[in-house]
């Protein structure tokens, strides 16, 4: 089933929206971020290396991109200064606003081309067709500096045929699956535009991408290395989309619950700060599945009604991973159903907001409902149809187990 890619979905990393040219230092590929600003000027005296670069004048030849996909890219260009030769020069890239990546460049001695080159591996690769905005950044000898304008391109996959469906919404190519799954995929995103939009504020600052493999084959071999054969997606929002391999052939849940899904984990780490692996964090990005592989409301309310509803908000509440991850996934769902029954999308906003501050999950809680946190779970009970009273928590040892995959964000 499907769903197995929501359960299982590895995330790369976490990272805040920004421009190509803000404020985050670049990082080497695979690099964790960091938000130390960028030098507005040369490593030299601030007021000298403005007048300085006031009397140059740069020059920018010709500029290529190759994809050599699955093994990485290749930029060039010739960049040159009035001042003298060039000292060193790197390329800088971004496949969504967020996390900047670097490689240095070689300058050829005779023809002046500079030539960057990323070499994907197990541990940085990228799927295809995620887009590459990159600049060029150049020192000639005298210490002057240079950025180019920003250029587009995209990490081709040309050995494959490709099916490719793009909305306002998002950017959907498709593999060894039939030509409709792209315009459900979109139809999904539609449907949900205005929900992501008053549930979270805004909708996100890039348009997301949902790369979908009808082949296990063409799935591992965008990964380099072998991976977890039971992982069957991937959402980052360092490359800002969802990549997911299809093997069950329900085709309605992927278009119009896993995508859905999974672009909620990328709202999540554009506009919040959520707890990643836990029932709050999936069941959240599970309230905007607009399709459903059973009822999980009336499975949770039959949990419920056998008094075997777990306590919700002390500790750390259900899990989302192991023999039991997809209860944990429900049980969330239904907070975030009872807090939007009685909020409305503008409750769910305001929660995001403050936990996005800062604030503690249960603080927010209580501040967005006016209720103390023992009520909250009293009446979220009461409403599927448990007793007011949670049961009280038996301390347990802490148990260090290595999971061999988890949730988003772990």
């Amino acid at each position: 089933m499907q769903k197995i890619s929501r359960i299982f979905a590895v995330v790369l990393a976490f990272s805040l929206g920004i421009g190509l040219l803000g404020l985050f230092n670049v990082q080497a590929q695979g690099d964790s971020p960091t938000q130390t600003p960028v030098p507005t000027t040369s490593p030299d005296d601030g007021d000298t290396t403005q007048e300085v670069q006031s009397e140059v004048e740069w020059t920018v030849g010709e500029t290529t991109f190759e994809s050599h996909y699955p093994a990485g890219f290749t930029f060039t260009t010739t960049i040159t200064s009035s001042a003298g030769p060039l000292a060193r020069g790197r390329v800088v890239w971004s496949h969504a606003p967020g996390t900047q990546r670097s490689r240095p460049a070689e300058i050829d001695p005779d023809t002046g081309v500079l030539t960057a080159t990323w070499e994907a591996t197990g541990a940085d690769a990228v799927p295809p067709w995620v887009g590459i905005t990159y600049y060029w950044d150049v020192t000639d000898e005298a210490g002057n500096f240079f950025n180019s304008e920003p250029g587009y391109e995209e990490y081709e996959d040309n050995s494959r045929e490709w099916i490719r469906t793009e909305s306002e919404d998002i950017i959907v190519v498709t593999e060894s699956l039939p030509e409709d799954v792209g315009e459900m995929v979109v139809d999904a995103m539609e449907e949900n535009r205005e929900k992501y939009r008053e549930a979270w504020g805004d909708l996100l600052p890039y348009k997301p991408r949902a790369i979908l493999f009808g082949s296990r084959e063409g799935w591992n071999e965008w990964q380099i290395t072998a991976g977890n054969p039971n992982v069957v997606g991937q959402t980052s929002d360092d490359w800002g989309g969802t990549v997911q391999v299809v093997y069950s052939g329900d085709l309605e849940d992927l278009a119009y619950g896993t995508v859905p899904h999974e672009v909620a984990h990328l709202y999540q780490s554009a506009f919040t700060i959520m707890t990643p692996g836990s029932w709050f964090i999936e069941g959240n990005a599970t309230f905007f599945e607009i399709h459903q592989q059973y009822n999980y409301e009336a499975s949770v309310r039959e949990l419920a009604a056998s008094g075997n509803l777990p306590v919700l908000l002390q500790d750390t509440g259900p899990g989302v991973s192991g023999r039991n991850a997809r209860r944990g996934y429900d049980i969330g769902y239904t907070f975030w159903k009872w807090l939007t029954d009685n909020y409305g999308l503008e409750g769910h906003r305001e929660l995001i907001e403050l936990l996005d501050s800062g604030m503690s999950r249960n603080q927010a809680i209580e501040q967005v409902t006016g209720l103390t946190i023992d009520e909250v779970e009293s009446q979220w009970r009461v409403w599927l149809g448990a007793s007011a009273v949670a049961p009280t928590l038996i301390p347990t040892p802490t148990l260090f187990i290595f999971p061999t995959v988890t949730p988003f964000g772990q």
